[in-house]
């Protein structure tokens, strides 16, 4: 998000505040900001002279889908100049077995339903290996969860 008092300021994240459009601060709101900030830099701020003042950057998609092969999805919300929040809905894990997922307020034009237990933890687990960056490390945590499950966790180590 610009400030548009200070011309080459830009915020993102918990630190990011809205002031008439206030937003939750959590790495969902923040990885749509990231990535409309990213937008703005690739297709409209890379061109633009650094002596010249800053204006809004032009119509961008929001980033609503959170896999690379669902991105084509975003081009069904209307681009616009201004940063928007796509909700996507939220999980959340507790313990081992059990979680709370909840997409009634996600308006991203999926089912509105909510999960609760061992398939909430399914869901979420899914959700978390889908975010992973590397094929290693999405082979790696299922082996760690794996682990933890038969052996217990280790609390040897601090």
């Amino acid at each position: 998000m610009r400030v548009p008092e200070y011309d080459r300021i830009f915020a993102v994240g918990d630190c990011a505040v809205i002031n008439n459009n206030p937003l939750p601060p959590t790495a969902n709101v923040a990885e749509q900001q990231g990535a409309y900030l990213v937008e703005c830099f690739n297709k409209y701020y890379s061109k633009v002279d650094l002596n010249s003042k800053l204006t809004n950057p032009g119509p961008i998609h929001p980033y609503a889908m959170p896999l690379p092969f669902l991105a084509f999805l975003n081009n069904f919300f209307t681009a616009t100049s201004e940063f928007r929040y796509i909700e996507r809905g939220g999980m959340v894990s507790a313990g081992t077995g059990g979680g709370i997922a909840d997409l009634s307020k996600s308006n991203l034009g999926v089912p509105r339903i909510s999960l609760t237990g061992f398939a909430a933890f399914v869901s979420w687990r899914g959700a978390y290996l889908s975010k992973q960056l590397s094929w290693q490390n999405m082979m790696l945590i299922p082996m760690f969860w794996f682990k933890s499950l038969v052996f217990g966790r280790d609390i040897s180590r601090f």
